[in-house]
């Protein structure tokens, strides 16, 4: 009589290949979900400029000045006033924020993550 079984489950090596995965997953994680939830925030203050400066009439500078206030009271740091470029046409103001955040992930491996962000002003 034959007895042969099948071998069933995973070795060690095969659980410790499916822990690191997890980890890096992980790891991942916990370091892109600050930089997204900044990125909401950035969203949202560009939004409550774009209601509440539509049809008046505001300088380049004051826009600037109003959303990096705006952007320290929400505490997002990653963003200088570099990155924000304002282009006027006409009666309308185009307000771009163009940056770039990075973080260490481990060693000398760092996450590097683009936003391009903008909204339209309708001036008097």
């Amino acid at each position: 009589m034959n007895n042969r079984h099948k071998q069933q489950g995973m070795t060690a090596i095969g659980w410790m290949g499916v822990l690191a995965i997890i980890a890096l997953v992980t790891l991942f994680t916990l370091r892109l979900i600050p930089v997204y939830l900044d990125s909401f925030k950035v969203n949202s203050v560009l939004e409550s400029v774009e209601k509440e400066y539509s049809d008046k009439d505001i300088t380049p500078i004051e826009i600037t000045k109003t959303i990096m206030k705006r952007l320290d009271i929400n505490m997002v740091t990653d963003i200088t006033k570099d990155d924000i470029y304002i282009t006027r046409d006409g009666k309308t103001l185009l307000v771009e924020i163009d940056y770039e955040v990075r973080k260490s992930l481990m060693g000398n491996v760092d996450l590097i993550v683009h936003f391009q962000k903008s909204m339209t002003l309708q001036l008097q």
